[in-house]
This record gives C-alpha cells, structure tokens and sequence, in this order.
C-alpha cells in the first residue's frame, strides 16, 4: 500500500488530526457566549434543531479536509508500465560498499588544490557510483539490476528497464547503509547469477530465447575476499553453469590508500592517514578467465567509465519482452481539490447558514 506513495512518511501527519481534533471542539465550547435564561429546564427541553447540529459537525469538514491535503502531499500515484519488446542485454552490478571504498586515490599535490577550493576529492564509492549513474543513463534497452555487498550481500533492485527508479536508488545509496567490515565477493556473485537466472525463468521466453540472452555480471571492487559463505570461485563456476560472463573491474591503486579520520577544529578540512588494504588481482583474473569475460582496472574515474563502456558496448544484444517506459499516475490533484471544495464549504455553511453567535 505505501508503495502507491512517493513519500509516504508524510502519511505520519495523519496521527496528529486526532489532537487537532481536541483543539477544535474544546475551542468551540470554550467560544460559548453566556446568555440569561429564567427557565433554564424549558430551555435545555427545547430541540436543538438542523442548524445547531450543523454546527457541531463543521470541524469535522476541516478535519476531513486537512486528511486530504496530508495525502495530497504524499503524493499518490500509480505506476503505469507499457509491455515492450526490446534488443539489449541483462546486466547485473555487483558492488563493493566495504570499507575501503571510503578510501582516495589522489596525490598530495590534488589533494592541496581540492581543499584549497573548499572541497573535499571524491572517494571511490563515490566515483563509483557517479559513473554508474552516467552508464545508466546511456544505456536504452539493457535490463539492469544490482547486488550490493561488504560483509554480507544484498539485492538493491531486479533487472528492469525503469532507469528511472535505478537512479533514484543509486542516488540514495551511502557507505554504512550495510556493514562494511568484511568483502563478501563470492555471495555478491552468487546473488547475482542467481538473479540472472530467476529473471530469464520468470520473463516470457523460450528456452532458445533465454539461451540467446546476454548475460553478464559487472562486479566493481577494490579488496580481497573477506568474509561470506561462498568463494568466489565457486561463484564463477555457478556463473559458468548459467552462461553468465564477469566482468571484475579493480578500482583505485594498490597498496596505501587516503582514508579520512576527521576534520581538522581550526582550518575545518578533513584530514586522512594512510591505510593498507589488501588486493587480489590474481583471483579477479581467475573468475573473469573461467567465466569468459575480462579483468579491468580502474585507477580513476576515467578509467572506471572507459572500462564500463567497452564492457557493455560489445556485448550481443537479444530480443525480450519487458516493462518499460515506466511512468507515474499522478492522483495528488485530486485530494487537493477535494480539500479545496471541504474548506469552502466550511465556510459557505458557516456564514450562510451556521451563523454563529455571539
């Protein structure tokens, strides 16, 4: 159900209408003129009558229309996908949020010249993941989807052709959303070839088709395994069983690396120490050569984005059929509106016909 809104934590407000509630009526008994009556028993006799009523239940207009425009705010809407048949290739990103993607690979002399423009140089998740975002968006009909690990690993989204929503996930992506303690490589691998694979069964393809797809695995690390319950190897072998190639791509510099520790109290920019973090070249060569794909490094952003390119470019793409195209009804005018038409009639009842005294 929260899935129908785009920022349903607005919905939260929804618990306040209940005291608000309080507030109005308590204020309205507390407006009450007196008034001098002899026959205090004839009067309480006499009927209310529609306009009095009327009156007790015009907060509840407000109210109602105050609920509307909490929804309207959240923003309601209904994805809308249009079923197409594409040629493109499926793709899965694997990457690496441990904690030596918060590590910088600049030199003494580029690291003076960012901070004297009071900035700080990106580390390399996020080189990372700017260069994916600017991949994705030069990608039409490759179905995507992501695997994201560092002690453990984790499905971030499917393979879909929404770039819409792969963005939006990718921009919300920070080190620390998982425990970056460990490099869990061979589960991230397996995640993924197995996402391959539940995907190529579930679309509506022959056997033919499905074996004609395209299928590879990017994994963008810059560490050693560390940690998880499959080896990388044989997450390879399980990729070579599905036809699904890989693709490791080494990011930054071997040896000692820049990992902030701070910031300095006087000048106010961070400061670093050098760190050793451990490197494997050699194993992602053995799953690149054992799947049929190719072992790149990265040693900045421009390297990371020429590799993606190559890697992508000269796959062979095969028809499917999927979702694309995906936008959003938007129903947020509606509640809007109604809210509108509540509180005017609040106020027609009110002066027109209400007319309360004193």
């Amino acid at each position: 159900m929260l899935d129908l809104f785009e920022y349903p934590l607005v919905l939260l407000a929804l618990l306040l209408l209940p005291l608000y509630a309080l507030v109005l009526y308590g204020r309205r008994d507390r407006r009450s003129g007196p008034m001098m009556f002899s026959r205090g028993a004839l009067l309480r006799a006499v009927s209310g009558g529609p306009r009095v009523l009327l009156k007790q239940g015009m907060p509840l207009l407000r109210l109602a229309a105050l609920a509307l425009l909490i929804i309207a705010c959240a923003r309601p809407s209904i994805p809308d996908a249009e079923q197409v048949e594409v040629e493109g290739i499926d793709i899965y990103l694997v990457l690496d949020l441990s904690g030596s993607m918060q590590a910088i690979d600049v030199t003494d002399e580029e690291l003076r010249g960012w901070q004297q423009r009071r900035g700080e140089p990106p580390n390399r998740f996020q080189i990372a993941r700017e260069v994916l975002a600017d991949v994705i968006r030069s990608r039409h009909n490759d179905r995507i989807g992501m695997v994201v690990f560092a002690r453990e690993a984790y499905l971030q989204f499917p393979l879909t052709l929404d770039y819409g929503t792969i963005l939006r996930q990718l921009e919300q992506l920070e080190l620390g959303d998982i425990d970056g303690s460990g490099t869990a490589i061979g589960n991230a691998l397996g995640r993924g070839v197995a996402g391959l694979r539940e995907q190529g069964e579930s679309a509506l393809m022959t056997t033919q088709q499905e074996d004609s797809r395209t299928k590879i695995i990017v994994l963008i690390t810059d560490g050693d395994r560390r940690g998880g319950n499959l080896s990388p190897l044989e997450a390879a072998d399980f990729a070579v069983e599905h036809g699904v190639k890989i693709f490791p791509i080494l990011v930054g510099g071997e040896g000692r690396a820049r990992v902030p520790v701070g910031k300095d109290l006087f000048s106010g920019r961070m400061t670093y120490r050098y760190q050793d973090y451990p490197v494997d070249p050699a194993l992602l060569e053995k799953i690149a050569e054992k799947t049929g794909g190719t072992f790149y490094r990265a040693a900045d952003k421009k390297g990371l984005e020429t590799n993606l390119h190559a890697i992508l470019n000269a796959m062979e793409r095969a028809p499917v059929e999927d979702a694309a195209s995906v936008s959003r009804q938007q129903y947020f005018g509606n509640f809007a509106l109604g809210a509108v038409v509540l509180l005017l009639l609040e106020a027609l009842l009110t002066f027109a016909v209400v007319r309360p005294f004193p």
